[in-house]
C-alpha cells in the first residue's frame, strides 16, 4: 500500500503503559477503599449467598455447550461446558434475570431468585432451534436487567446467524440493513451508525459498556476504533439515552459487547476462531481468542484479529481509489471471581490504516494510527438488603491518528486522551428495584500541525442519575407484568480550549460550562404471553463539541472553511415514541413509531466562501435550529409452512427545521423489504429484497444532494454443525448485491462523487469449542 508509515513507537505515540498501569490501579484501589467502610464490607463475611448452577439442554433433554449465559444488570457471564452446566457464585441476594444467546437457537430467557442463605439455586433452561429471529437485549438498555419484552425502548441485538450474514468491515455497514439504521458512509472503514437519521456527536459507541474513545464522531473520515469481527453480540438502543449515556447519546447507543474480561469461571479452556473473506473489499479478516480457567478464582482472556483489504469495488464492478486498509488487534484480560468482590481488567490494541475515497483530481488522504486502552471493573456484594452490589469502572484510553498527504507530508496529527469513571449501586426496596450512579468523563483533545481547523481542548463532564423500575398490580417481581420504569439525571460538561502556540489564529485559552437535566417515563404492558406493547418518553441533551464552538480553519474531510460559533447553546431533546413488541417460538415481531423534537439543534449553515491555497471553498457556521425528526419502523419474521420462514421490514424518517420549508441534511430514505428463506436450525438458504426510495428531501448545497431509487438483491446460505457436543462450526455464504447494483446511499457523506459497495460474494466462517 502507498504512502502508510505506521505509528509503531511508544515514544512517538507519547504513551506510557507503565503510567497508565500506576494510574488506574491507584485510581479503582482508591475508589474501593473509599466505598468499602468496614461495617457494610464486614457484613458478607459471616454469610454466603446460594450459588446458581444452572443446565442448558435442547429441547430433546441433550446438554448444550458453549451457550452464553448473562445475568442482566450485574454484567456478569459465563459459558456452559461439555455437560451444558453453567455457574455463578457470589450473587448478592435478589431477582436475576438470565438471558442465553447459542447460535443456532433461539435467545432464552429465566429468572432466578437468590435467597439470603440456604441450598444452591437450581435451574434448568431450555433452547429449541431457531428458525425465526429473536431478540434479546441484556445489558445496554436497563442498568437491572429485565425481560427482553420489558424493555420500553426499540432495541436491536445482533449474534450468531445473524451477525454471520450481516457482518461487514465497519460497524456501521454491519448495523445498515437492520430498521431504523443506516451507515454514514465515507469508504469501508469510515463508515459509522446512523440511528433514526442522528449520527456522529449524537449517537455512541461503546465496547463492552465503555466509551471507546476515538474520533469517529468529530468527523466523517475517521472510522470506529473497533472491529465487528470481535463482537459476540451487538447491541443497539434506538433513540435518546442521554439516562443512563448522558452526552453523544442524543440519537442512541451502539454497544459492541466481546466479553474480554472473565466474570465467571470456566471449566475447561475454550475459544473460538473466526475468518471472513470479501470480494466487493477484496481481502478479509482472521481471528482467534481462548478464555483459561487458572485455578478456582481466576481466568484469562487473549484475543486478536487482522483484517487487510485492497481497494474497494462499486456497482458496476469500478475501483474506487485510495480505499485500502488493514487493522490489527489485540486483548488480554484478567478475572478474579470471588464470593464478594468480582474483579477484572483489560488490555486492549488497535493500529489502523486506511484511504479516503476522492473525486478525481483532489488529492488522496491516508490515515493511520493507534487506540490503546485499559480498562478495570470490579463488584462488590455488600450485604446490604437495600444496596446488594457496588460496580466500579475505570479507564484509561490513548487514541492517536495521522493524516498522511499523497506525497507522504503529514497534514495534521490527532491525539486525544480519555479517561471514565462509572460508580453505580444496585438498589432493591420492596418491590422497587433500580440503580443509582456517579459517573464522570475527562477528555484531553491536540490536534497539531498547518492544517489543524481547532485549538486543543479539554472536556470534564460530571453526572449523578438514578433509575427505578417499579412492577404495577399484583404480580410479583419476577413475573411478565406491567411495569413502570422512571429515571433522572444531572450533568455538569466543561470544555476549555487551550491553543498554544495558535492563539493568532484560535484566539486566547476560552471556556463554557453547560448544566443539563435528562428525565426518562417508560411504560411496559403485556397484552398476552410473548407480547407487549410499550411508551417511552424521554429528555435528553448534547452539548456543542469544540469543532461547533472554536473551529477556524480548513476542514479537508468535507472541503469546508469552518468557523466555530462560542455562543452555541446545547441540544435539548424531548422524545416519544410507541411500539408493539412479540417473541414466540414462530414469530418475532417489533414496530413503532417516534418522535424527537431537539431545540438548539446545532447545523452547518453556508456563510459564502473562503480562499484556501488561492481556491474558493464554502464557508461554513455554526446555528442552533428549532429540529424535529419523526418515524416509523418495523420488522417482522414468522415461520410459514414447513421449514420456510418469511419476513417484512421497512423504516421512514422524516426530518425538517420546525416551523420552516428547510430539511435536516443526510436524512436515511425510506425502505421496504421483503425476505423468505428455507431454515431448519442446521441449514438455512435464502434472500431478501429491499427497495429504497428516491430521496429528494436533500439541503441541496454541494454535500446533500438527491438520490435515486434502487433495489438490492441479498442472498445467503448458512451450515451450522455441532461436534461431540462443544465444538460448533458455523458457515455462511453471502452474495450482497447480488445484481451489482449502482446506487448512493442517501446517508452517504461522498454521494456526490462516489457510489456504494457493488456485488460482494463474502465468507464467513466461526468454530466454538
Amino acid at each position: 500500500m502507498r504512502n502508510m508509515p505506521r505509528p509503531r513507537s511508544a515514544a512517538r505515540l507519547h504513551w506510557s503503559w507503565r503510567a497508565l498501569s500506576i494510574r488506574l490501579f491507584i485510581t479503582l484501589a482508591c475508589t474501593l477503599a473509599s466505598f468499602a467502610p468496614s461495617r457494610a464490607w464486614a457484613a458478607p463475611v459471616a454469610r454466603r449467598e446460594p450459588a446458581v448452577i444452572g443446565l442448558v439442554t435442547d429441547s430433546a433433554g441433550v446438554p448444550l455447550g458453549n451457550v452464553q449465559v448473562v445475568v442482566s444488570g450485574v454484567n456478569r457471564s459465563a459459558l456452559t461446558d461439555d455437560r451444558g452446566a453453567f455457574t455463578f457464585r457470589g450473587l448478592p441476594a435478589g431477582t436475576y434475570h438470565l438471558d442465553l444467546v447459542r447460535i443456532g437457537y433461539a435467545a432464552a430467557h429465566a429468572v432466578v431468585v437468590v435467597p439470603t442463605d440456604g441450598a444452591e439455586v437450581r435451574v434448568t433452561i431450555v433452547m429449541r432451534v431457531a428458525t425465526v429471529r429473536l431478540s434479546s437485549v441484556s445489558v445496554t438498555a436497563t442498568p437491572t436487567g429485565t425481560d427482553p419484552l420489558d424493555v420500553t425502548q426499540a432495541t436491536v441485538q445482533l449474534s450468531g446467524k445473524e451477525l454471520q450474514r450481516s457482518l461487514s468491515t465497519s460497524i456501521g455497514l454491519t448495523l445498515a440493513k437492520e430498521p431504523g439504521m443506516a451507515s454514514r458512509f465515507n469508504g469501508p472503514m469510515a463508515a459509522t451508525p446512523v440511528i433514526r437519521g442522528l449520527t456522529g456527536e449524537r449517537v455512541l459507541v461503546l465496547q463492552d459498556g465503555d466509551r471507546a474513545g476515538d474520533l469517529s464522531s468529530a468527523a466523517a473520515d475517521h472510522m470506529n476504533a473497533v472491529d465487528p469481527s470481535s463482537a459476540e453480540r451487538i447491541e443497539v438502543i434506538r433513540g435518546p439515552a442521554s439516562l443512563l449515556y448522558g452526552n453523544n447519546a442524543l440519537g442512541g447507543v451502539v454497544n459492541v459487547i466481546s466479553n474480554d474480561i472473565p466474570t465467571s469461571i470456566p471449566a475447561r479452556l475454550g475459544g473460538f476462531a473466526i475468518g471472513q473473506g470479501e470480494s466487493a473489499t477484496p481481502g478479509g479478516v482472521l481471528g482467534a481468542g481462548v478464555t483459561v480457567p487458572l485455578g478456582a478464582r481466576l481466568a484469562l482472556t487473549a484475543r486478536g484479529n487482522a483484517r487487510a483489504f485492497a481497494d474497494s469495488r462499486v456497482g458496476g464492478g469500478a475501483r474506487q481509489d485510495n480505499t485500502s486498509g488493514d487493522t490489527q488487534s489485540a486483548t488480554l484480560g484478567l478475572g478474579y471471581v470471588g464470593e464478594h468482590l468480582t474483579i477484572g481488567g483489560v488490555a486492549r490494541q488497535m493500529d489502523f490504516a486506511y484511504g479516503l475515497p476522492h473525486e478525481e483530481g483532489s488529492e488522496a488522504i491516508r490515515l493511520d494510527g493507534v487506540r490503546r486502552s485499559g480498562t478495570l471493573q470490579a463488584t462488590i456484594h455488600t450485604g446490604l438488603a437495600a444496596l446488594p452490589s457496588l460496580r466500579i469502572d475505570q479507564s484509561v484510553q490513548a487514541y492517536r491518528h495521522r493524516e498522511i498527504e499523497e506525497d507522504g507530508a503529514i497534514g495534521t496529527r490527532f491525539a486525544l486522551n480519555t479517561q471514565t469513571t462509572n460508580i453505580s449501586a444496585r438498589t432493591q426496596l420492596g418491590r422497587v428495584t433500580g440503580a443509582i450512579g456517579v459517573q464522570g468523563l475527562f477528555r484531553q483533545y491536540t490536534p497539531t500541525g498547518e492544517e489543524a481547523f481547532t485549538p486543543a481542548a479539554n472536556n470534564d463532564n460530571v453526572a449523578v442519575y438514578a433509575y427505578q423500575e417499579l412492577p404495577l398490580g399484583a404480580a410479583a417481581l419476577e413475573s411478565h407484568a406491567p411495569r413502570l420504569q422512571v429515571g433522572a439525571r444531572f450533568d455538569r460538561f466543561g470544555i476549555r480550549t487551550s491553543p498554544g502556540d495558535e492563539a493568532a489564529r484560535f484566539g486566547s485559552a476560552q471556556s463554557r460550562t453547560f448544566n443539563n437535566v435528562a428525565a426518562s417515563l417508560g411504560l411496559s404492558i403485556p397484552v398476552s404471553t410473548g407480547v407487549s406493547l410499550t411508551a417511552n418518553a424521554s429528555r435528553g441533551f448534547r452539548a456543542p463539541a469544540v469543532e461547533e464552538l472554536y473551529a477556524n480553519g480548513f476542514h479537508a474531510a468535507v472541503g469546508t472553511f469552518d468557523v466555530g460559533n462560542p455562543d452555541l447553546r446545547a441540544e435539548r431533546a424531548t422524545g416519544i415514541e410507541a411500539g408493539i413488541r412479540a417473541q414466540t417460538a414462530h414469530v418475532f415481531a417489533q414496530a413503532g413509531t417516534y418522535l424527537n423534537r431537539i431545540d438548539d439543534y446545532i447545523t452547518p449553515v453556508a456563510t459564502g466562501t473562503a480562499n484556501v491555497d488561492g481556491e474558493l471553498v464554502p464557508k461554513v457556521g455554526f446555528t442552533g435550529r428549532a429540529a424535529q425528526l419523526a418515524g416509523v419502523e418495523g420488522q417482522v419474521e414468522t415461520k410459514l409452512v414447513h421449514h420456510l420462514v418469511g419476513g417484512l421490514m421497512g423504516d421512514y424518517t422524516r426530518a425538517s427545521i420546525r416551523g420552516s420549508d428547510e430539511v435536516l441534511p443526510f436524512i436515511p430514505a425510506g425502505r421496504l423489504g421483503v425476505s423468505l428463506r428455507y431454515d431448519n436450525g442446521r441449514l438455512a438458504a435464502g434472500g431478501d429484497v429491499r427497495r429504497v426510495f428516491r430521496q429528494d428531501r436533500v439541503t441541496d448545497d454541494a454535500l446533500d444532494v438527491p438520490t435515486d431509487a434502487y433495489t438490492l438483491l441479498d442472498l445467503s446460505a448458512s451450515y451450522l454443525l455441532t461436534v461431540r457436543g462443544k465444538q460448533v462450526h458455523a458457515i455462511t455464504l453471502r452474495v450482497d448485491n447480488a445484481l451489482d447494483e449502482a446506487y448512493r446511499d442517501a446517508t452517504s457523506r461522498i454521494k456526490r462523487f462516489a457510489l456504494n459497495p457493488g456485488r460482494n460474494i463474502a465468507l464467513v466462517y466461526k468454530v466454538l469449542y
